[in-house]
């Protein structure tokens, strides 16, 4: 594991040294950094007041239909839950995607579980507030996140914990084993939501995420799926963005990015990446 101050206290240092060292490289035509298209992403995330705007407009939403479908449900007899996701829904991990463009890595297990494990992550803006909101009108608070349940339980309930978010437990706590990992190689939450309504008898009023398969199966990503049928998926559900869905903006990595990258084949090389990305800007001339 290493130690996150130390590490991106030292990333523009090493990012110099690289390029001192790589003139040459970087006077190739072919030559590019891999994870050069992170700059503005990043920056627009940790530094921009309308990133902060938008948040508090996504929560400030999720208050008020909270609220209304709780007076509304569906079911009575069941317990109230609220599902979130949480690297950039509930915490702030843009520090690591700051790490992987000022070092020019791209995504790893270990540099990820690494980052995990120093707990460092932050709470974004509105989160603390909306979770302890609802949480006071009685809802169950369930944590949905990709996070290998393996190798990052402890520390994300130890960051979750430091900022006394509630339901901060094992069973509120729902990160992916392999029984959320489809035939074909895909992630899914479906069954973890499945859980909560089954096994624990509640009826999800509200789910909040930054992108669009923490909300339900009909947008998970499946091998070969065309961006339109994700895109028919979002017009089928329209109805339910405000009032059940509170989507979260995060510009720095989400499936949609991977489906440019040409999906599951994860080609991250830095000339495929770039040429995947240029192949799909729409220009004016």
């Amino acid at each position: 594991m290493f130690l996150a101050f130390g590490l991106f206290a030292c990333a523009q240092t090493t990012y110099k040294t690289y390029i001192a060292r790589n003139s040459s490289l970087a006077r190739n035509p072919d030559y590019c950094r891999n994870s050069e298209y992170l700059a503005q992403a990043v920056l627009w995330f940790q530094h921009s007041p309308e990133m902060n705007a938008l948040y508090l407009q996504s929560y400030n939403t999720a208050k008020t239909n909270l609220a209304y479908n709780i007076k509304h449900k569906a079911e009575p007899n069941k317990k109230n839950a609220v599902v979130v996701d949480i690297d950039e829904t509930i915490l702030n991990c843009s520090p690591y995607e700051g790490w992987l463009y000022l070092t020019d890595n791209v995504y790893s297990d270990s540099s990820w579980i690494a980052w995990v494990k120093d707990s460092k992550a932050e709470p974004l803006p509105g989160t603390v507030d909306f979770l302890n909101y609802a949480k006071n009108l009685g809802c169950e608070i369930f944590y949905i996140s990709n996070r290998k349940k393996d190798t990052q339980l402890e520390p994300t309930l130890q960051n979750l914990r430091k900022f006394n978010l509630p339901d901060a437990d094992e069973k509120h706590l729902l990160l992916k084993t392999k029984g959320d990992t489809t035939l074909t190689g895909e992630s899914t939450k479906e069954r973890r939501r499945l859980k909560i309504e089954n096994e624990f008898n509640c009826e999800i009023l509200l789910l909040c995420g930054d992108q669009l398969a923490d909300f339900d199966k009909a947008f998970d990503v499946i091998k070969g799926e065309k961006e339109e049928q994700i895109k028919d998926s979002v017009i089928k559900y329209q109805d339910k963005f405000s009032s059940r869905f509170i989507i979260i903006p995060n510009p720095m990595y989400d499936d949609w990015l991977n489906a440019i990258l040409k999906g599951n084949d994860r080609d991250y090389s830095c000339l495929h990446v770039d040429k995947s990305r240029r192949g799909k800007i729409i220009s004016w001339k």
